[in-house]
């Protein structure tokens, strides 16, 4: 029985388990030792000094009526060294201490510490911090004799502290602690020179389990010092062996297919498209150059091996998901995938054809190709989103005018100024109408690249406080706090007046329109070095982090709800990046959700 766990072959990790835990278990071991002998020390020395109490009283009434005071005086001294007390004394009833185990405080005035008090009939205790830092624990009784009261009997302790429990067991613990690590040592020791095979063993099998190509990590033998390294020798040398004969075949083979596959591999990746092939498993045998760049993988890393839909990095082969479904396995599957499971990331266009195999050969393998259609997906997206903003542009200022003007065709009682009222409305949504057509020219002028500029000196002053005029009734309808700081003097620019002037009404239109009624919007014109800064900040809605990069997108418009409720096309910043570029100026935004946005445009004053 002792000759088979001899030879117990455990990893070393086992031994580094057995040896952390071995060392918390002496360290709890001796934390515990010390709080349970304070607990212990701190229990008794209460019990004791009770006991010490109630025998002392008794003893000082009879050395009261036997000697008197000094008597007492004689006893207490005795009964502080006897019992290790702090102080032991008699006070008269007056509170006087008339006997003293310190002699110095005879005829002092008793104190009464302050404290943690507890009162056991007669008998209490206070426990205090006195003027040296220590725990003392006084303890006081009456004393009588003779039917009479003599006075109050004082016992003072102090309590011991964790230190000194420490440093008391630190005298024995060298003896408790070094014996023990010693042997784990000694045992340690033992186990590292048993398992020494088959660690060295256990570390080439790893080595083998993430070799991609493990025909070619090469085993080592190792010491013979058990049966199980034994049978690993034999296992190398036949594995070595096999290796040298496949090598040779490997060789042949390779000299033959060499050719035609440098001729396929050739075509293969000269595709714009990625493709793939896998075996019945789903892992890729080949993978051209197309598909490694449309994955993302880095420059050099082969995907031969891997599962297809690890490197698809996507849900491909989850529930529900046709790839996942067993009857397509032999029919060709499509689907449109988004890169990292964000559409905006790009998507991708993948098709998995079964490969038919021949005659001889095993089948149950699939082509896979991939195509990268953002472009497309993004035009679709960009054209939805275009008839839908131009529908809604279009009918809304249609339909008013529609209904006003059957309005005045049809009712002959409208007073005369419900009919200006009418062709007010008429006119407001006609020009609306075509601010819209204007900005769709523009948008496509500047799409083909044809959007210029008619630049003339311009006195800039007197167009920032035209723009000023412009929105101030618009401000005024919702109360907004409208605040402009204009320096005292501006230089003449060349620029495209009424460009300008549009671009800036925009964003202090959109300022007026997306803040609440009673809220600021701060319009701040400033020369820096050789550049004009222009800035518009409102306290409105604030745009959430991950629209802000598509602010500028044409015909964007926000996800809230408030931004919705809001009548515009998302042209308007589109157009006015597009202007303050041609400028050779840009056009910032920093914006914070619920807290208001600041626009920065930037213009060149040479």
């Amino acid at each position: 029985m002792l000759n088979k766990t001899t030879h117990l072959e455990l990893p070393r990790r086992v031994t580094a388990y057995y040896l952390v835990f071995a060392l918390a278990a002496i360290v709890w071991l001796a934390g515990g030792i010390v709080l349970v002998c304070k607990a212990m020390l701190s229990a008794q020395a209460e019990s004791a000094c009770l006991a010490n109490l109630g025998k002392a009283t008794g003893l000082v009434a009879a050395e009261f009526r036997n000697g008197g005071l000094e008597a007492v005086q004689a006893f207490l001294t005795r009964w502080t060294a006897q019992h290790a007390l702090a102080w032991c004394a008699l006070a008269d009833p007056k509170g006087t201490f008339v006997a003293h185990s310190k002699t110095e405080r005879i005829g002092q005035a008793a104190q009464d510490p302050t404290g943690a008090a507890v009162q056991w009939g007669e008998a209490s205790r206070v426990r205090f911090v006195d003027d040296q830092s220590r725990v003392v624990r006084e303890y006081r009784t009456p004393v009588y004799s003779g039917g009479k009261t003599v006075g109050t009997l004082y016992l003072a302790v102090v309590e011991p502290n964790l230190w000194n429990v420490v440093r008391t067991l630190a005298e024995y613990a060298p003896a408790a602690v070094l014996g023990p690590l010693l042997l784990m040592s000694l045992g340690a020791m033992a186990l590292r020179r048993t398992v020494r095979p088959l660690s060295q063993i256990e570390s080439q099998l790893e080595r083998l389990a993430a070799a991609e190509a493990p025909d070619d990590v090469e085993l080592a033998p190792v010491v013979p010092a058990t049966s199980a390294a034994l049978g690993w020798n034999r296992l190398a040398e036949e594995r070595a062996g096999a290796r040298a004969q496949r090598g040779l075949e490997c060789r042949l083979t390779d000299a033959l297919e060499g050719f035609r596959q440098r001729k396929a591999d050739l075509i293969l990746n000269s595709l714009p498209d990625g493709v793939a092939l896998t075996d019945h498993e789903g892992r890729v045998t080949f993978a051209n150059q197309a598909l490694v760049a449309l994955l993302g993988l880095r420059e050099g890393a082969a995907p031969s091996g891997k599962p297809m839909e690890q490197l698809l990095g996507i849900a491909a082969a989850g529930p529900g998901t046709p790839f996942a479904d067993p009857e397509s396995r032999d029919r060709t599957v499509v689907v449109e995938l988004d890169r990292s499971g964000d559409r905006t990331q790009g998507v991708l266009r993948v098709a998995r054809h079964p490969l038919r195999p021949v005659k001889g050969s095993p089948g149950g393998g699939h082509v896979w190709s991939i195509r990268d259609i953002t472009q497309q997906k993004l035009a679709e997206q960009m054209r939805n989103q275009f008839v839908n903003s131009a529908t809604h542009e279009l009918r809304t200022p249609l339909a008013n005018i529609k209904a006003y003007a059957e309005t005045l065709v049809l009712s002959e009682m409208l007073d005369i100024e419900k009919q200006k009222e009418f062709c007010n409305t008429i006119n407001a949504e006609a020009t609306r109408l075509a601010r819209f057509i204007d900005d769709l020219l523009s948008i496509s002028s500047m799409e083909v690249g044809s959007l210029s500029l008619a630049r003339q000196e311009t006195d800039v002053e007197r167009l920032l406080r035209e723009v000023l005029e412009k929105v101030r009734p618009q401000m005024l309808q919702k109360r907004i706090a409208l605040r402009a700081s204009l320096p005292e003097k501006l230089p003449k620019l060349r620029l495209d007046k009424d460009k300008i002037t549009a671009t800036l009404v925009n964003l202090l239109g959109n300022a007026a329109k997306y803040t609440p009624e009673g809220g600021q919007v701060h319009f701040k014109v400033l020369p820096k070095d050789d550049m004009l800064q222009i800035e518009v900040e409102d306290t409105g809605f604030g745009i959430s982090p991950s629209e802000l990069p598509r602010i500028f997108d044409k015909f964007f418009r926000s996800a809230d709800p408030r931004v919705q409720e809001q009548t515009g096309s998302g042209l308007g910043l589109s157009l006015a990046q597009e202007v303050v570029r041609l400028h050779g100026g840009k056009i910032q935004v920093h914006s914070e959700l619920n807290k208001g946005t600041r626009f920065t445009v930037t213009l060149p004053m040479g």
